[in-house]
């Protein structure tokens, strides 16, 4: 009992001293500026760069995702089904043997 009333009267205390509680503490700022999206970062960056490297940029991420695609949905159609999220193996799948080996070699 001793150790909720130390700990009330330490919380209590530590409220009471509170440079927010006694006004001296700055209140936070209401219109605080939210950071930068991508597009606002990344726009001028891409308006920097030549023409061409801009373009061979695009068309390698293109590439890239057609690839990372494309492996996925020929998988999906050569299972003739959607892919399948199952985490187990087929070692998981197998019943736990049972029984001692003794008893099946005779």
């Amino acid at each position: 009992m001793a150790f909720w009333l130390r700990a009330g009267l330490v919380i209590c205390v530590i409220y009471y001293l509170s440079p927010l509680r006694l006004g001296e503490a700055p209140a936070p700022a209401r219109t605080a500026q939210a950071a930068p999206a991508f597009g606002e970062i990344a726009g001028p960056v891409l308006d920097a760069m030549p023409g061409d490297l801009r373009a061979r940029m695009a068309e390698a991420a293109a590439a890239e995702a057609g690839r990372a695609l494309g492996a996925g949905l020929r998988t999906a159609m050569e299972a003739g089904r959607s892919p399948s999220r199952d985490t187990l193996t087929t070692h998981d799948r197998q019943p736990a043997w049972r029984g001692a080996a003794e008893r099946d070699t005779r």
